[in-house]
């Protein structure tokens, strides 16, 4: 038979005061659901808000390519010529048109350039026309709404406040926290006198 040694029957060396908080910590799974969900929330929250944001950019597009399209037959068909309109008319035909281009009339978010041409041949597009460096517009733009045949380029600018600025996505292309929308429409007049 065999004698034990004290080492043998004497108890464990007591745990340090951190071992037992973490062995604590290890056999403790109260929360632990709140801390999972914190920490798929956060990404989750942005990719929504990032969803949102880029559906609105996309549908203020649309909303002003309608706009500009309607607008432009007022050109297209003479009305705009009989009944003499200016740019700041044709500006405000333009935004009654919209419905997600809310700022247009009261601030210079909204520029629109008009142009006419002999022929499609001669048409010169240079959208760094109406920007600055700094990416604000010049008064570059011009009303020219030509006459009966005549091919009319009509370009519209907005510059959109991005509601969420998340860098990460990527919209904001007119400085920070903006986006530069355009919606450009090229016809021919029709034959009016």
């Amino acid at each position: 038979m065999r004698m034990s040694t004290q080492s043998e029957t004497t108890s464990p060396r007591p745990k340090s005061r951190f071992a037992r908080l973490v062995s604590r910590l290890r056999r403790n799974e109260e929360g632990v659901t709140a801390i999972e969900f914190g920490i798929v929330a956060a990404p989750f929250l942005i990719l929504i808000v990032a969803l949102l944001e880029t559906a609105l950019v996309h549908l203020t597009s649309l909303d002003l390519e309608n706009a500009v399209r309607d607008a432009s037959r007022q050109i297209r068909t003479g009305q705009a010529q009989v009944a003499s309109l200016s740019a700041a008319q044709f500006k405000d035909l333009v935004c009654d048109k919209t419905v997600l281009v809310s700022d247009c009339k009261t601030t210079d978010q909204l520029v629109i350039d008009v142009r006419s041409y002999n022929n499609f041949d001669t048409i010169s597009i240079d959208p760094s026309e109406l920007f600055g460096e700094d990416g604000d517009f010049t008064d570059n733009d011009e009303f020219n709404i030509g006459s009966g045949l005549k091919v009319v380029v009509v370009r519209a600018y907005y510059k959109m406040k991005l509601l969420a600025q998340i860098p990460v996505v990527g919209l904001a292309n007119a400085g920070p926290h903006h986006r530069m929308i355009n919606a450009i429409a090229v016809f021919r007049n029709e034959p009016f006198s």
